[in-house]
């Protein structure tokens, strides 16, 4: 779709929903799909519109956003809906559940596409994270004295919700923060630069955000194309020796993640020689190099060669602190390893300026979920599995329409990120 599309919209894009719609009919416009005969009802585009309108506005449910409607007469206009005759909770439920959620993607994309076209965001900054989203369950009360958390468990009538984390939860009276289990899925999705969503995808949560960030690298490899010398950046959760080839050699890109604490060995106190120290206080002898699943590494054993004659000994006498292995048949010492992998992982220049500067930007993608969690993330009021998917592809949708809006239709592309900033301008 080319920047054209949208250069007839100025004369008429009096407010910020018909700029919004305006921007959501031309993205469904590039995708939609000729239907065979059937009942005669609004149409697919009229309901998505609602569920735009309702994720802009705050709605948090069907019943809200229908009265909401019966109060704003001009909105079921722009919407498609006559104000007399709305349809039914029921159909909105059924648009949800039923709906493809890769029809939503692909408009979703259609609207990307036309501000890559225009040059209003470039694909040469990747920002990815996650957000977690709530499944609709008395299981997810704290104050329920039954809860279930028990990963092996199956939640009813959520029977793809996994148990999961947030990695912190506010607690009242300043009492600090602390890990908070519950029910439900995560969010995951590629940011650009400009702050604007390119791909997403929700899944439940025993799926690793590294397994997820695959996914979303080769979506936007298929539906934008290939480039060499993107920058990635993600949070140390994504700190995986495989994704780093993955970023390197399928992508062609440069990872810029930190290390996590966690897939690192302590820092080892080196002697004279820069052999490690043993925890008797004596300085290890250089074994031999092993290489083993794409690591390798120095192998370093006990100076005390134990299970020779006294006169060949490095270091005659027993062990300084009896290690447990002298006292066994085995007679072999404590051993230590110095990793010394040459990966793309270990290439990552994180002392240099570039990647200190670069970092920064992850911020991008945590001030994009502050702009997407007031739109019912953190919590779902459907059951249904695709409902919950595209209840998040469209929370995605609705800020990629507004980028579109305020880029082409209001010309003011400053305003492309925040919805609020963006209705001001309208």
């Amino acid at each position: 779709m080319q920047l054209s599309l949208f250069c007839d919209y100025r004369g008429y894009a009096n407010s910020k929903y018909e700029s919004l719609f305006l921007a959501l009919e031309e993205s469904h416009t590039s995708v939609a799909k000729k239907k065979g005969p059937g009942r005669i009802g609004y149409g697919d585009l009229a309901y998505l519109k609602a569920y735009v309108y309702k994720h802009a506005e705050e709605i948090k449910s069907i019943p809200e956003l229908l009265r909401n409607l019966q109060r704003n007469p001009v909105i079921c206009e722009m919407i498609g809906f006559q104000y007399d005759s709305l349809p039914d909770s029921s159909r909105f439920y059924t648009f949800l559940s039923k709906t493809k959620n890769s029809e939503i993607q692909a408009i979703h994309h259609a609207a990307v596409q036309s501000l890559i076209g225009g040059g209003v965001v470039s694909l040469d900054v990747l920002i990815v994270d996650s957000k977690p989203v709530m499944a609709n369950t008395k299981h997810n009360n704290p104050k329920n004295p039954s809860r279930s958390l028990d990963k092996e468990d199956k939640i009813p009538r959520n029977p793809k919700a996994t148990l999961g984390y947030y990695s912190y939860l506010k607690q009242p009276f300043g009492t600090g923060k602390q890990f908070s289990f519950f029910w439900g899925f995560r969010t995951h999705v590629l940011v650009s630069e400009e702050g604007v969503p390119l791909v997403e995808i929700t899944k439940p949560n025993n799926i690793s955000d590294e397994q997820i960030a695959h996914s979303l690298l080769r979506k936007l490899k298929r539906v934008y194309g290939q480039k060499k010398g993107r920058v990635f950046i993600a949070d140390s959760a994504y700190d995986h020796r495989q994704f780093y080839d993955f970023i390197k050699d399928e992508i062609k890109g440069q990872a810029c993640i930190p290390i996590n604490p966690r897939n690192q060995q302590a820092a080892k106190l080196l002697g004279e020689k820069g052999c490690p120290i043993c925890p008797g206080g004596l300085e290890m002898k250089y074994s031999c190099i092993t290489k083993s699943e794409g690591r390798t590494r120095k192998k370093f054993r006990c100076p005390i060669i134990a299970g020779t004659r006294p006169e060949k000994a490095e270091l005659p006498g027993q062990c300084p602190c009896n290690h447990q292995r002298f006292c066994t048949g085995s007679r072999y010492g404590c051993t230590a390893y110095i990793d010394v992998t040459d990966d793309a992982r270990a290439q990552v220049p994180r002392q240099s300026a570039w990647y200190k500067e670069t970092y920064t930007k992850r911020t991008g993608v945590e001030r994009y979920f502050s702009r997407l969690g007031s739109r019912e993330v953190e919590q779902t009021t459907h059951f249904n599995y695709r409902a919950i998917r595209n209840q998040m592809s469209i929370a995605h949708l609705t800020l990629a329409l507004t980028a579109v809006a305020a880029a082409f239709i209001l010309e003011q592309p400053d305003k492309i990120r925040c919805y609020k900033s963006f209705a001001d301008a309208a």
